[in-house]
């Protein structure tokens, strides 16, 4: 292989996707090229190149950073500055609202949340409260539909009393969700400790975890 080869495979190699393996809380403990059986008790998440730059080309270090999911992305990973970017993200998630978990749910909600521990598929019902709904059927076209100027709501299930960390999210289409009354999502398993946050669109959530 000549060298200008030897040097294209290089730059290709370094600009490969990073698998980056961190706690619960984001901090990074593996960053490179190739997966890692060392760290399988640590989530896992694999970043372009493109989004690794702020490692790559500054020179800095892997512990000058969080791995987070972008609250304005779901399903979104992004590496934020622990001591500058994590300042915007925390204004970003101020915007959320806590969804307090109930071991009783009332029967003047808005929109009801069901995690059931013991299925690994469909494991969370989303309900809205039928007298809203049916005044939405009878007064609107739910074609056009939108609720406070929003036509879905994201469902973020974070650590326990903090949410700059987001294990899972939800995206619920409003439209499906007025047509159908219910809908149920997949979500991880193990979440039942999590904490709930969503945008206040609602005037009044309700959650609980049925075993």
């Amino acid at each position: 292989m000549k060298l200008h080869e030897l040097e294209l495979a290089r730059k290709a190699q370094q600009q490969s996707d990073k698998h980056i393996y961190f706690d619960e809380v984001g901090n990074i403990v593996y960053y490179g090229r190739t997966d890692s059986p060392d760290h399988i008790e640590h989530s896992h998440a694999t970043l372009s190149y493109e989004q690794c730059k702020i490692i790559e080309e500054d020179n800095k270090s892997v512990s000058d950073f969080l791995i987070m999911i972008d609250p304005a992305n779901e399903g979104v990973y992004t590496l934020v500055n622990k001591q500058i970017e994590l300042e915007t993200l925390k204004s970003a998630i101020k915007m959320l609202s806590l969804i307090k978990k109930k071991d009783v749910l009332s029967s003047s909600y808005d929109i009801k949340l069901e995690y059931n521990t013991k299925k690994e598929n469909k494991n969370l019902t989303v309900s809205v409260n039928e007298k809203l709904r049916s005044n939405v059927l009878k007064s609107m076209d739910l074609s056009n539909f939108s609720f406070k100027g929003a036509d879905f709501i994201n469902i973020y299930f974070t650590t326990e009393n903090d949410p700059h960390f987001m294990f899972d999210t939800v995206k619920v289409d409003l439209i499906s969700l007025f047509k159908e009354k219910e809908l149920h999502f997949d979500v991880a398993t193990g979440l039942e400790t999590c904490d709930l946050f969503t945008r206040k669109i609602f005037d009044k959530y309700e959650y609980r975890v049925t075993k």
